[in-house]
């Protein structure tokens, strides 16, 4: 009988560690509606819902891993990201700043608090710096746009260098698996160093999302290094579903030279440079040149409305709406470089050059169709 009794509470040990609860106090009306949401592949999966009863909401799961969520509210604008781990988490919501709440409990909580607190000023001049290049998108003016990229990516290069340091005194953390995905993301980190970052974590971390993303990176890169698509070689042929759900195929494009350019709405190198490369199309015919943009937006609005405000109308766009997961992103190796990513195709369809800016695009472009129409004059006499 004593032996029943103490296996029973290993095993009920060994269930409740694995047990998360999340409970919720607030000052929104009672019978709100709560949902409980987690992203996969980007996309939004409802977990559970519940309901506002006294002030109070709760959920109650059992997870293994450490995993990003985001609390929902009806009729209430924004989101509260929380981490779901074994144990509990508590916060307040206030309905009129929700976006102040703070979450307490676990370890990763903990961590995550700290982490916004100390990158608030990285990452609200970045955002304000967003702002002001959508505004500037529309006078067009290239000055005011590049001065803008200069301050952004230096921001961005001293947020990075803060969460490189944060990686480097955490080490083995929920938080650095999320920071190092989105720094491959970004291409602010080397996949050596990266590689070396995630053999240091634990097998308790290696079993999250963004971890199992970085492995999964990793050895896309690893194993595609010596074979993805490369100066000299042929261009991988694709086709996607342009603007309107129709077809398009590299074979079905009769330019001579083509720039593959690889964006999204939410990248502000890309929208920077978008404007300059419509300008530089609008010199040549579309029989020598033409550019086709392929999108990593998951959103059909925000990609078809970034490409009114940047005036890129004159482009080829193909989007699968799969994030990195697009199709042709994969064909092209593009979650190992990050976007922009762009690859110049010549009429044999090899790749004769790798992410030109709009003023060595026309450059590079101007000598080959020289050197071609001088081919053509040879063959003519």
């Amino acid at each position: 009988m004593k032996k029943i009794v103490f296996i029973f509470f290993i095993l009920l040990a060994c269930t409740s560690k694995d047990t998360v609860s999340v409970i919720g106090s607030t000052n929104l009306s009672d019978d709100t509606n709560v949902y409980l949401v987690e992203y996969v592949q980007n996309r939004p999966i409802l977990k559970d819902s519940t309901t506002v009863k006294d002030g109070i909401f709760s959920f109650n799961d059992s997870i293994s891993f450490p995993e990003m969520h985001y609390l929902f509210f009806k009729n209430v604008r924004g989101s509260i990201p929380l981490i779901l781990e074994p144990g509990k988490v508590e916060l307040y919501i206030d309905k009129d700043s929700i976006f102040n709440t703070t979450i307490k409990g676990t370890i990763s909580n903990k961590e995550f608090e700290i982490y916004k607190k100390e990158t608030e000023i990285f990452t609200t001049e970045l955002s304000s710096i967003q702002n002001d290049i959508n505004n500037a998108l529309s006078t067009r003016d290239s000055l005011v746009l590049d001065d803008l990229e200069s301050q952004f990516l230096e921001m961005r290069e001293k947020l990075s260098n803060y969460e490189f340091n944060y990686i480097k005194e955490s080490g083995d953390s929920y938080i650095s698996s999320l920071i190092l995905r989105r720094m491959i993301f970004e291409r602010s980190i080397d996949y050596e160093t990266a590689d070396t970052i995630y053999n240091g974590f634990t097998d308790y971390i290696k079993g999250t999302s963004p971890a199992k993303e970085v492995k999964q990176m990793i050895d896309n890169y690893k194993l595609t290094n010596s074979e993805s698509p490369r100066i000299g070689s042929f261009a991988p042929k694709f086709s996607g579903p342009g603007l309107n759900g129709e077809i398009i195929s590299l074979n079905s494009i009769d330019s001579n030279y083509i720039l593959l350019d690889f964006w999204a709405s939410w990248c502000a190198p890309c929208r920077v440079e978008n404007p300059d490369l419509a300008e530089t199309l609008k010199k040549y015919n579309n029989e020598d040149f033409t550019i086709v943009g392929v999108s990593l937006d998951n959103n059909e609005a925000s990609w078809k409305q970034a490409i009114k405000d940047d005036g890129i109308e004159n482009w080829i766009h193909i989007s699968s709406l799969k994030y990195f997961n697009d199709p042709i992103s994969k064909l092209y190796d593009v979650a190992s470089q990050g976007v922009p990513t762009s690859f110049l195709i010549d009429p044999e369809r090899r790749i004769i050059a790798k992410n030109l800016k709009s003023n060595d695009l026309e450059a590079t472009l101007n000598v080959y169709l020289k050197i071609n129409e001088s081919k053509w004059l040879v063959y003519i006499c």
